[in-house]
């Protein structure tokens, strides 16, 4: 009996040491968001007067609620997310990230999906009710997640599946009034700078010093319409592959923080034939952001070029050039922050028929940040105005935004 009394207390005192490194943390979060925005726009040179936009007054938000349970075992690391968020439709996704540890080398990676609504009934579309018959949903997942492998030691990563291998290096501050602009609007619409995003490819960075490093990727697949992460297709191909490098570089260096990316794409038929009559499509982009850390005043550089073109001779005049640039500071008063920002765009979008003026974009504004006790109160002014000699529907644009944001995360 003492032997078996033995047993069981070793039993709960196993159990009772080995539940905390098994156990889930647990967390709920999520923000709500009241604003008033008062907008008046001139739609161009033509127009009498500005008008007051659709929507100006008091409107109010909540942001992604989200559910989130990690779990540590060592250096060892899983994360659990469910989050349900509203961006013209109701987003429900369901994550999984991790990572693992073996000597010096750390490898993670993640898993997400968008399970929504895997059935509906006839009528739930807008459909007539002919039987009860279940119908496919819109929005329902129709293919497997991509994702990517992250392996590091601290000196050296290895990126691998679809990532942002690199940075577009941009710098700025916004302060929530609707007058900075991407470069590309009508397309990538990329922040200023190296027009890149996510793509198929790997990546590999290396840490020169510890404030100095450099990235090179390679990107290749058959993903459409996606180089660089952003370049579209403009030669009418469809099933090309797509091929492309880029390299990056940060570095502080005294106050100053710079950061420059330069990467380039093409499209090639599938048969490898570069011959002038197959269709073909090469982008290049760069990007080059500055951060100046003065104490309370820190000044940023944001500029950034994009350049595609279609490669057979049918569509030899189809050019997209695409630039911007950005300044400004942000200025601390104590816990408060005041924003400025200037900046410029440029957008031309030759075709086979014609060639494109381009249509220029200038853009300033000035915000304030403070706290209200535990929520935080944005206010942000800006103006926008647009100039394209051929196009009389744009020419002559003004735009003027205020936007005052009083916002809480819980």
């Amino acid at each position: 009996m003492k032997q078996l009394s033995k047993i069981m207390l070793a039993a709960v005192a196993s159990v009772a040491l080995a539940a905390p490194a098994f156990a889930w943390d647990f967390s709920a979060s999520g923000s709500a968001t009241a604003s008033f925005n008062q907008t008046s726009t001139k739609a161009n040179s033509l127009a009498a007067t500005k008008e007051s936009t659709a929507g100006t007054g008091f409107s109010s938000a909540g942001s992604a609620l989200t559910l989130k349970s990690s779990h540590t075992d060592g250096p060892n690391t899983t994360t659990l997310t469910y989050s349900l968020d509203w961006d013209g439709n109701l987003d429900e996704t369901l994550a999984v990230s991790g990572s693992r540890k073996v000597g010096a080398w750390t490898a993670s990676g993640s898993v997400s999906y968008s399970p929504q609504t895997l059935g509906c009934s006839q009528g739930d579309n807008g459909t007539a009710v002919t039987s009860s018959a279940a119908a496919a949903c819109a929005g329902t997942a129709t293919g497997e997640d991509s994702t990517s492998v992250t392996v590091t030691d601290g000196t050296m990563t290895i990126v691998m599946g679809d990532a942002s291998h690199l940075s577009g290096q941009n710098k700025s501050a916004g302060t929530g009034a609707d007058a900075q602009d991407g470069m590309d609007d009508g397309g990538a619409d990329c922040a200023v700078g190296a027009c890149v995003d996510a793509f198929h490819g790997v990546s590999l960075g290396y840490a020169l010093s510890d404030t100095m490093s450099v990235t090179v990727a390679y990107q290749q697949s058959g993903d459409a319409g996606d180089m660089m992460g952003t370049g579209e297709f403009l030669d009418g191909e469809t099933t090309h592959t797509t091929s492309g490098f880029g390299i990056g570089f940060s570095g502080t260096f005294g106050p100053a923080t710079v950061g420059f990316t330069q990467a380039s794409a093409s499209t090639a038929d599938n048969t490898g034939d570069t011959d002038a009559g197959k269709l073909s499509t090469s982008w290049s982009t760069m990007g080059l952001g500055v951060a100046i850390d003065l104490g309370d005043i820190d000044p940023f550089i944001s500029y950034g070029t994009v350049e595609g073109t279609a490669g057979s001779a049918a569509n030899s005049k189809v050019k997209n050039v695409h630039s911007g640039n950005e300044v400004g500071l942000t200025y601390a008063l104590g816990a408060d922050t005041i924003t400025l920002l200037v900046g410029s765009l440029s957008d031309q979008f030759d075709t086979a028929a014609a060639v494109d003026k381009p249509q220029t974009t200038s853009f300033m504004e000035v915000g304030y940040a403070t706290m209200v006790g535990p929520a935080s109160l944005a206010i942000g002014y800006g103006t926008t105005s647009k100039a394209d000699a051929d196009n009389t529907a744009v020419d002559g644009m003004s735009k003027t935004d205020l936007d005052v944001a009083l916002s809480i995360s819980f």
